[in-house]
């Protein structure tokens, strides 16, 4: 009896290990045709999009996306890690799904509006680099994030850099020159990234 208890234990442990490997190479198997989709046209499937949102926390890999769907960014947004570059215009709606990422790459978009600037604040870690330009209000309401790159930006306003003192991580690698004004609020900033020519200016508001 013993041995036929040992035996039948075998056989499951090896029976649970193949469907175990039977089901990781489907899932390689789909995400390769997702892949592939990407790759070739840009674009996934709502179904697609809500398959990978329930298997996986990081996202990386979606940087080919061109366009989305709002069920695709209502999917998406259970993801913790989601890098979106490619995309370079969402919806508001689309925004405020988006946004329940906890760190979302957005480097592909050029303009924003005052809504999704209010729902993309949720969000701990944000990358908008490709913006060439933003309003004092967007600032403002983005100043919540903790990590915010704004490597886009060639200048920034005093009341941008005032707003922008709140931020924890901030990269500003773009900006050419900054005023004095400027230099004493970003002195604030934890972990600033800025070019070296505004870091010594900066430098000069350090309280010591």
């Amino acid at each position: 009896m013993k041995r036929f208890l040992i035996l039948m234990l075998v056989l499951l442990v090896g029976l649970k290990r193949t469907e175990q490997e039977a089901l990781k190479r489907t899932e390689q198997e789909a995400l390769k045709r997702i892949m592939d989709e990407l790759q070739s046209s840009g674009t996934i499937t709502d179904e697609d999009a809500e398959h990978l949102s329930q298997r996986h926390e990081e996202l990386y890999f979606l940087g080919d996306l061109t366009s989305i769907t709002n069920k695709q960014a209502e999917s998406l947004g259970k993801v913790a890690y989601l890098r979106l570059n490619g995309l370079t215009s969402i919806t508001d709606e689309q925004a405020k799904s988006l946004s329940k990422a906890n760190s979302l790459f957005l480097d592909g978009l050029n303009s924003i509006t005052d809504e999704q600037a209010e729902s993309l604040s949720q969000v701990e870690v944000l990358f908008l680099g490709g913006l060439t330009s933003i309003t004092d209000e967007q600032v403002e309401i983005l100043s919540e994030v903790k990590t915010l790159n704004f490597n886009g930006l060639s200048s920034i306003t005093d009341k941008q850099a005032e707003s922008l003192s709140k931020v924890i991580w901030l990269e500003l690698k773009g900006v050419a020159s900054i005023t004095d004004q400027q230099a004493e609020s970003l002195s604030k900033v934890q972990y600033l990234y800025i070019p070296t020519s505004c870091q010594e200016l900066i430098n000069e508001y350090k309280i010591p």
